[in-house]
């Protein structure tokens, strides 16, 4: 009876957890089918790899820049999972005309600077054609392809993830389609191996000449001139070695928030 009231004792916190915020619209910019759109792309994200994936929308920045509101509203609203807080979030201002993406604990090593880059350049079109539910569903699309191909160290997902995808197996089939196409190719072969043969046969009468002469008929050609002509020629390319120098590959840069706390990300103006 004492661990039955003690697992009924840890469902509401459980719960509380589970249905966190992930959808901030304080400036009103998503109606309400739109926002369930959203909150439903961005929880399935948050369920299969264990971070949490957020957006928020303000009228006023309150003096600060983007990416300091982004970096703060992140930390006061403990958003992130774990200990050390992993998520992403989207910051847009329809407003103050600005937008910032702020990443924290794992998700700053997941979203590297060519990632953020690549998922701003996607939803700019939505922020400057004022479609703000078309730039939060870019973002989210953006974030799964990122968080799938992550490989960290240590595990950083939750243990659903593997639970969410389908393998079609169907060794049956590809059997059945080995043999047939094994067995295609050898009677095509026997086939071929039959006709020539018989050409073969058909043809004994015929002898190949030992001299190209032989096949002219006698006075009917006269070479005008001689040369020699080049039927081949060789060229050699070698590769101009490239400059790796501004090659950022993997990198994620970082700074600090006015808490204290370590974020990466990106930001900008629309």
């Amino acid at each position: 009876m004492l661990a039955f009231l003690l697992c009924v004792s840890l469902v509401p916190a459980a719960l509380a957890d589970s249905d966190k915020s992930i959808v901030y619209d304080q400036e009103g910019l998503f109606d309400e089918f739109d926002t369930e759109i959203i909150s439903g792309k961005l929880a399935e994200l948050n369920r299969i790899y264990g971070v949490d994936v957020a957006v928020v929308t303000t009228f006023s920045l309150d003096g600060k820049t983007a990416e300091e509101y982004a970096d703060d509203f992140y930390d006061e609203n403990e958003i992130g999972q774990g200990e050390n807080k992993d998520g992403i979030l989207l910051l847009i201002s329809e407003n103050e005309r600005v937008w910032a993406i702020s990443t924290s604990g794992s998700c700053i090593d997941v979203f590297t600077d060519d990632d953020l880059d690549y998922i701003a350049g996607n939803l700019l079109p939505y922020l400057s054609d004022e479609d703000w539910s078309g730039a939060a569903i870019s973002f989210a699309d953006d974030c799964g392809p990122c968080l799938s191909a992550y490989e960290p160290d240590e595990g950083n997902y939750s243990d659903d993830t593997d639970d969410d995808y389908d393998y079609d197996y169907t060794p049956s089939v590809m059997y059945f389609n080995s043999v047939w196409l094994i067995g295609s190719l050898l009677v095509g072969l026997i086939v071929a191996l039959i006709v020539t043969l018989s050409l073969k046969r058909g043809m004994k009468s015929v002898r190949m000449k030992s001299s190209a002469a032989d096949y002219l008929r006698a006075g009917s050609f006269t070479p005008g001139r001689r040369e020699d002509l080049f039927l081949y020629h060789t060229v050699s390319v070698t590769a101009k070695p490239k400059d790796d120098d501004n090659d950022r590959g993997g990198f994620s840069s970082t700074h600090v928030s006015s808490g204290g706390s370590t974020h990466g990300g990106r930001s900008g103006s629309f």
